[in-house]
């Protein structure tokens, strides 16, 4: 295996993305010696591209499997193009992409990408993956913070939120409809079935503090159920942590193989106690 930190200079921007990358290079048997696809990870609010390193057993899972990760950083942004900021929307569809191909001919094919994250970074994967269904096969959303109409209404009342978002949408934080996931996914629903991207979304039932992270989740069930896509919403019992999304990453890898893979990790896990 390898593990790989790199400062990417993204020349058009004028900024440097830190990025973490996980390569397998030590296959098991039963996986080959073909890479089969790269899994893009997406942090939450106030973390990095290392988190998913240090905390989860995202290395593991994608050692079994057979993939590449990648975890760029991208700071507090939402994966949005900042009104008074670095464009990591921009940055990380466009330049980012080209550059890791280039550096570390990592494949861009987009029946080999997928794109997952966790709190704001389930935000981002949808928003990425739905505003560019042409680049990945499959999106997973973990305890996402998907209703950012909500969210800036909260903000309105919390100063500390409200210093996160206006410099993504200005003073008046007023989102724009690029920002709105059920907008987007009513967009993608449209798509011939092969276009669109699988979604994959999970949220823990106890997960509903001053952000309403279940309420959030529930409302865009409520409206992605209802459209003609491949689409599975999970919960099961958990918060806003790591033990949920490290499970949420093993769920996704078997989504996105047809496989039973997830049931076989929890096998693995119920057979330590």
């Amino acid at each position: 295996m390898a593990f790989i930190k790199a400062d990417i200079k993204c020349p058009t921007f004028g900024r440097t993305i830190s990025t973490s990358l996980y390569f397998p290079t030590d296959l098991p048997e039963n996986v080959g010696n073909k890479v089969k696809g790269v899994i893009t990870l997406l942090h939450g609010i106030t973390n990095t591209a290392d988190d998913w390193m240090m905390y989860s057993a995202a290395p593991r899972y994608a050692a079994d499997n057979g993939y590449i990760l990648v975890a760029p950083s991208a700071d507090n942004s939402f994966y949005l193009d900042n009104e008074f900021g670095t464009p990591f929307y921009t940055l990380l569809t466009q330049e980012l992409p080209a550059q890791l191909n280039a550096i570390f001919n990592i494949p861009n094919e987009r029946e080999k990408n997928y794109i997952a994250g966790l709190s704001m970074g389930g935000y981002g994967a949808l928003l990425l993956g739905l505003s560019q269904p042409q680049k990945y096969a499959a999106i997973g959303s973990f305890s996402g913070a998907l209703d950012m109409a909500a969210m800036v209404e909260a903000a309105k009342q919390m100063p500390a939120f409200a210093s996160v978002l206006t410099p993504l949408f200005g003073p008046s934080l007023t989102m724009p409809k690029s920002a709105d996931l059920l907008k987007l996914v009513q967009q993608v629903a449209t798509l011939p079935s092969a276009q669109q991207p699988r979604i994959f979304q999970t949220c823990g039932l106890q997960d509903n503090d001053e952000m309403q992270i279940l309420t959030q989740n529930q409302n865009f069930n409520k409206v992605a159920a209802a459209l003609p896509l491949d689409y599975t919403f999970k919960t099961w019992p958990g918060v806003h942590e790591w033990n949920f999304w490290d499970r949420s990453l093993a769920e996704f890898i078997g989504f996105i193989q047809n496989s039973d893979y997830a049931e076989r990790k929890r096998r693995d896990w119920g057979a330590m106690h």
